[in-house]
Parts: structure tokens; sequence; C-alpha cells
């Protein structure tokens, strides 16, 4: 029986090699992939080599190719360099060459399947061509192709003009945010008022009264001289907004005020310095363009009709305002 046993695991292991041989022969020459430490330009040590060496044969085993000890026309060399934590790592072979960084050994694993991949399939390391949810490095965690921005918050105070029968003219006051890279800059606004007022006026009537402005605005800045300490900027955006001025009464009418709200299209060119320190100051003139008409009812009076008439009139009353800002913030980020 032992016999019996033991002939037929001979047999079994006979038909495993062969097997074993025909599929290798089958297989095209070109498919087996070799893999080799590059000593003298590696710092591993030997140990950190042999785990290297598995885990890219596991790489390239996932990417459909076979690896083999034994000598190969597709042999590949890899390298690791360190310094501190941050570890450069080289694998180079008939697919091509590839370098990526490594935050660590942790790191390795997921930066040996970005490179592999880009191997076999011949797409860039570049984007998001060989990366997915399963092998992004921490490398590419921290140093994401993100920008850092300086950022404050700023304080206007200005004068400005609404242009509507006449020009009527006044303080204005304004409070923003403002984030800024070298170039271009977003800058968030709110309460951007001409301060209310009204006066007497024996020519226009009674009081000619005056309000306008925006309760927030969205604008982007472009900075014609980045790098620089001190340097003007034009930009564009909108805001949503309301105007209001005139009116006028006498003895048989009354014209109501001019008012309307919306949208408003807004233009700025401006000056700002300055720029490498955490405190700023900018002066800008802002043109307001609204996407409405204002309107004004006139209510006549007469005996014959004690209820009066009423004709309504529409304008277009667009602003401007010069102002100077100051900004303040807390925190700097080089960039």
């Amino acid at each position: 029986m032992c016999t019996m046993n033991r002939l037929a695991a001979a047999v079994f292991l006979v038909g495993l090699m062969t097997a074993t041989a025909a599929g290798a022969q089958a297989r095209p020459a070109g498919a087996d992939v070799c893999i080799t430490i590059d000593e003298a330009h590696d710092m591993f040590s030997p140990q950190d080599r042999t785990a290297a060496l598995v885990l890219l044969a596991r790489q390239f085993e996932l990417a459909g190719k076979r690896v083999t000890l034994e000598a190969c026309p597709m042999l590949y060399t890899v390298s690791h360099v360190r310094l501190g934590e941050t570890i450069m790592v080289t694998l180079s072979g008939p697919g091509g060459h590839r370098e990526g960084t490594a935050l660590g050994l942790d790191d390795l694993p997921a930066l040996y399947s970005q490179m592999v991949r880009s191997i076999v399939t011949g797409r860039p390391m570049t984007g998001f061509n060989v990366v997915d949810r399963t092998n992004v490095t921490e490398a590419q965690v921290v140093s994401a192709k993100r920008v850092e921005s300086d950022s404050f918050g700023y304080a206007r105070l200005g004068y400005g003009s609404v242009f509507g029968d006449r020009s009527y003219g006044g303080p204005t006051l304004g409070f923003g945010y403002r984030a800024e890279i070298d170039s271009f800059g977003l800058d968030v606004s709110f309460l951007n008022f001409q301060v209310p007022s009204s006066r007497s006026d024996s020519y226009y009537g009674s009081s000619q009264s005056r309000m306008a402005g925006s309760v927030l605005k969205l604008e982007g800045l472009y900075f014609m001289n980045p790098k620089a300490n001190a340097t003007t900027y034009v930009g564009g955006g909108v805001s949503y907004g309301f105007t209001d001025f005139g009116g006028t009464a006498g003895d048989s009418s009354y014209q109501s005020s001019w008012h309307g709200s919306g949208l408003q299209g807004e233009l700025t060119v401006g000056y700002e310095w300055p720029r490498a320190s955490t405190l700023r100051l900018f002066v800008q003139a802002d043109t307001t363009l609204p996407f409405y008409n204002v309107t004004s009812q006139t209510f006549t009076f007469s005996r014959s009709a004690p209820a009066g008439a009423i004709a309504t009139e529409r304008r277009y009353s667009p602003s401007l305002v010069v102002s100077l800002g100051l900004g303040w913030q807390r925190n700097r980020h080089a960039h």
C-alpha cells in the first residue's frame, strides 16, 4: 500500500513538471521579467533589498508578467537613495526609465505599483494615469500640487457717485476677504455701501436721498507684477446690490426716488502694497454696472383729478467708487 502511494505521488510530480515545462515553452520569451538591485547606486540594507525585490515581483505579476530568477532579456534594475525618511526610487529596463519618491518604507508598495503600471502600460506617471484609490503614496498626499495662498481680511473707506438724473456723491465703506497667489486672487466682499444720506435742495425740490451698494460681491483679480512687493491689479466679477437715489416733492406733483435691485457687473483696477508683509494697503477704483434699470414714479395732482395721474420712468444708473483699503493677516504661507 505504501509503495502504491509513493508511485502515485511520483506520477503526480512528473505530470506537474511536464505541464509546467509545456506552459513555459508555450509562453512567449518576452513575457518573462527578471529584477535585480543596482548595487552601485542602492543604499538599502541586504534585508530591505530582498523585501524590495519581492514587492516589485508582486507588482509585475499583478500586471500580468511572470517574474523569473533566471537571466532573461527583460531585465529591470532598481535602486533606492535614502535621505532621512525620503526615498528616491529608480526603475530602469526595456520598458523605460521611471523615478518616484516615497516617504518611508511603508510607502514603497504604492510607489512600486505606479512605476510598474507606468512601464507595462506605457503611460506617464504624472496626473492620474497610473493612480487609483489603492496606490496613492504619502508623498503625493503631502506634496499635492496645490499652491499656498496669502489671505487677509480688510476694511475700505472711500468716496463714490451714483449716476442717474444727475450724479449723487457720498462716502462709502466696505468689508471683505482676499486670497492671493502670485498672479491671481479671489476677493469676497460684503456690505459695500454708499452711506445713506439726504439733503435739502431748493432747485430739485425737497430732500435728495441717496444709497447704493452691494450686499455681496465676488471678484477675480489679476496682478500685473506678481512677484513684486507692490503691483497694479485688475479684476472683474458680479455682485448683488441695490440703488436708491433722488425723489422730489412740489405743490402739484411728487416724484418717488429712483430705485432698483438685482445682479450687477463689477470692474476693478487697483494698486496693492506691501505684498511681502502681513499688513496690506491698497487703493482701488470700482465701477458697478447693474443688470437692471432703476424706476421712478411721478404722481401729478390737479383740482379736476384729485386722485392724480401716475407716470413711470426707467433709466440706467451705474456707479463709481474710489477707496483706500487696509488688510491684515494672522498667518502667512510661503508659496
